[in-house]
């Protein structure tokens, strides 16, 4: 079988899994198409449901007839031992060189570092000063600079250089020790591989065709980030959408083109089948696509089988005793016969079975062809005749009624056989045959039968269902198999495609240890912790679905460690605004209004916001569709200086007096430090009256200056009863001053719970 070497191209990591996709270039092998090829190298975490492979280049007749999949074992290279000795030889000597020449510069640096002036010895009485020779002084002390500088400089590099003879030492004794027969087999690693079928013409060799291989992982998952950098005066921006992802699929991507997907990649994605409602007549529905009922004559196929297999089948019971079968069966029956007979004479063809003979008068037609009926042996001489009532269907010999018996596995007579081709089948439900898939009702299932208008009783024919249309988990059954031989039936579960792959193994290694190891390392993967405010994207992506590409090629380890890559830059709207809700805390907060004006959604993620040059903080984002606005919040602002003033007053009114009105009055003074315009957001919140008091309780707001407004929150935020907002916009240097007085009129009998004052 002809292997032909892939590269992985392409990965969409989904919210759980991803679908990787490879490229394998064909070339033509002695002018002709290989009739099969194998591509090695999948991890062994592949799903093998899910090979696809597809011709994305190449001659118009070259296509991909099937697909299967296997494994494979790869064993490391072969080592040149003898080469790999002198190389360590080698590597030996360079070492030893290097040493050799660290110890002469080190002796060097430390015959250098001991040169210093020396003046000649003075006695202590007769000192006399001199003058120092301060032109030789300096002369000697840049001789050792520059000296010490270069043999500095020499050593550092023989110390790099023993460095690396010292790893290219090891490296050579690693691979004298992997050149053992033991070690190579302890390394031999099990991969998973696909087996593709082609068929076509050939093409002219210069071109040569590209072929695309589809697989799914379990093993990858991906969060969305951000990235925001906004300026110091917060008037314009750009956020970036990034992916952190982890993948322990067994592969490395590497130089692949990587895309996210909010999609799960488990979920069935098939177009719905939308049936036609007409008003009519009952017709049968249409056949399913994809499904094609056994074709007539299939027994027949195996008559040549069945003359082969005779000698070695058990022989089979006399004919007397078929003979008394026929005697014990009851008056009621042969009665019964001769009309039955008459009714299966007509001349009428049953639907979507073979045709059958018409009857003649003396003798029938078996079930089986002609071919089966010659090739049966003869009767024995002592056959015992039926007593009383004509034969059903005629004087059938009893060497067609043994013939009979063995293809059809059963002790039943003829005409009974016929009838009764698709109750026969009814036992199949338990083990997993069309019994419990679909019912032969009109006998079209490969065999005889009565027509459909001679059977009023018959029930309309059932559909398939979608265990036959799996074509990945059908199994055609053995022609030892009576029952259901020559048809497609379910697979039993347990019989999956792995097994069948590792019967193919001729290699004494355990797979299926491989395999389980694969499947931990998988599992470990979800207990990695997410990054911080991280939402996976199932759970943003609460009613749809979308795919991000990359803008380049990127590259992911297999180590189960988080990798974050930039996807894109995403337009959006950004508006800076400052908060100020003074009755809680007298300062400012910066805050950002993001505009989604992307045809896709944002979904929720945290967001690293730079301002300037320096990072400032980490925000969560919800999730936003398009067109959709939220609020980013982005600290305090110590620039906008904030003073609350508040007084109250108490009086009594009313025409007699019989009402109390408590009056705030609440002053905000702002004042901008900024060196740029900004807009303010400041919040204050009037009573509210509840229900069912509005007759003793009401309150008025008297004056306002300048005019706020009710606050209308922004999607995600909680509303307050009784907020009010005033919107304004300071100029850099500028104050101003906020004024808003509302008055609550009780009735003098009764006070305010915790107090009237409410500032």
């Amino acid at each position: 079988m002809l292997v032909v070497p892939s590269i992985l191209d392409a990965v969409t990591v989904h919210a759980e899994g991803a679908l990787c996709t490879r490229i394998a270039t064909l070339q033509l092998v002695e002018d002709r198409v290989p009739t099969e090829i194998q591509l090695n190298g999948l991890p062994l975490s592949l799903r093998p449901g899910t090979l696809r492979a597809a011709i994305r280049q190449g001659p118009p007749g070259l296509v991909v007839r099937a697909i299967r999949p296997t494994f494979d074992v790869q064993l490391p290279p072969e080592v040149d031992v003898p080469g790999e000795h002198r190389a360590l030889e080698e590597a030996l000597a360079r070492v030893a060189d290097v040493a050799a020449r660290m110890e002469g510069v080190q002796r060097e640096l430390q015959s250098i570092s001991k040169l210093k002036p020396t003046f000649p010895p003075q006695k202590k009485d007769s000192y006399v000063p001199h003058e120092a020779p301060l032109s030789a002084l300096l002369a000697l002390a840049s001789f050792v600079d520059t000296e010490l500088g270069a043999l500095h400089a020499r050593r550092l590099e023989l110390e790099q250089e023993h460095r690396d003879a010292e790893a290219d030492v090891r490296l050579r004794r690693q691979r004298l020790h992997e050149a053992s027969s033991s070690v190579r087999g302890e390394r031999a690693r099990v991969y998973r591989a696909a087996v593709l079928t082609l068929s076509g013409n050939p093409w002219p060799r210069e071109t040569p065709a590209l072929i695309t291989l589809e697989y799914a992982v379990p093993g990858a998952r991906w969060v969305p980030t951000y990235d925001l950098r906004l300026p110091r005066t917060l008037e314009e921006g750009t956020l970036r959408m990034r992916a952190s992802i982890i993948q322990r699929t067994g592969e490395d991507w590497t130089g692949v083109k990587l895309a996210v997907s909010t999609a799960a990649l488990d979920r069935k994605a098939e177009i719905p089948e939308l049936k036609a409602l007409r008003i009519g007549r009952r017709q049968p529905p249409p056949p399913r696509s994809g499904w094609r009922e056994p074709p007539p004559g299939l027994d027949e196929l195996f008559a040549g089988y069945d003359t082969l297999r005779q000698p070695l089948s058990p022989p089979s019971p006399p004919a007397q005793a078929h003979g008394s079968a026929y005697l014990h069966e009851s008056p009621d029956m042969d009665l019964m016969a001769e009309p039955m007979e008459k009714e299966r004479n007509k001349e009428a063809a049953p639907k979507g079975g073979r045709a059958l003979a018409k009857p003649m008068p003396q003798k029938k037609r078996s079930v089986g062809s002609a071919a089966s009926a010659a090739s049966a042996p003869p009767p024995p001489p002592a056959a015992a005749p039926r007593p009383s009532g004509p034969p059903r269907g005629g004087a059938s010999s009893t060497g067609e009624y043994e013939a009979l018996s063995r293809s059809r596995g059963s002790v039943a007579p003829p005409a009974m056989a016929m009838d009764d081709e698709s109750e026969a089948m009814a036992p199949q439900e338990e083990e997993g045959g069309y019994g419990g898939v679909y019912a032969d009702m009109d006998g079209s299932l490969g065999g005889g039968g009565a027509a459909p208008q001679d059977r009023p009783s018959a029930p309309p024919r059932m559909e398939p269902s979608d265990s036959l249309l799996d074509y990945d988990r059908l199994a055609l059954t053995p022609a030892d198999d009576l029952d259901g031989r020559g048809r497609l039936r379910p697979r039993p579960s347990h019989v999956t495609r792995e097994i069948l792959a590792l019967s193919a193994v001729q290699i004494h290694v355990n797979v299926l240890s491989f395999v389980a190891v694969s499947e931990q390392e998988v599992n470990s993967l979800w207990r990695v912790p997410t990054p911080t405010w991280t939402v996976p994207p199932r759970e943003s992506a609460m009613h749809f679905d979308a795919r991000f590409d990359l803008e380049t090629r990127a590259d992911v380890p297999s180590d189960a460690a988080w990798h974050t890559l930039p996807v894109l830059a995403v337009p959006v709207g950004l508006s800076a605004e400052y908060v100020i809700v003074p009755s809680v805390e007298t300062r400012a907060f910066r805050t950002v209004r993001v505009e989604n004006r992307t045809p896709y959604p944002l979904l929720a993620g945290p967001v690293d916001v730079t301002l300037g040059d320096e990072f400032l903080m980490t925000s969560p984002l919800p999730t936003m569709p398009p067109g959709s606005t939220q609020r980013l919040g982005l600290g305090v602002e110590e620039s906008i200086k904030i003073a609350r003033n508040t007084r109250f007053d108490e009086a009594t009114g009313g025409i007699f007096g019989g009402s109390t009105m408590l009056t705030h009055h609440v002053s905000v003074e702002l004042a901008n430090r900024m060196s740029n315009r900004i807009l303010v957001e400041v919040c204050e919140r009037v009573p509210a009256v509840p229900s069912g008091f509005e007759k003793d309780i009401k309150v008025e707001e008297t004056e306002v200056a300048p005019v706020w407004q009710k606050r209308t929150p922004l999607p995600g935020e909680v509303p307050v009863e009784g907020e009010r907002a005033w919107r304004v916009v300071l100029q850099p240097g500028e104050a101003q001053t906020l004024k808003a007085t509302w008055t609550v009129k009780i009735p003098a009998s009764k006070m305010l719970g915790g107090g009237n004052r409410r500032t």
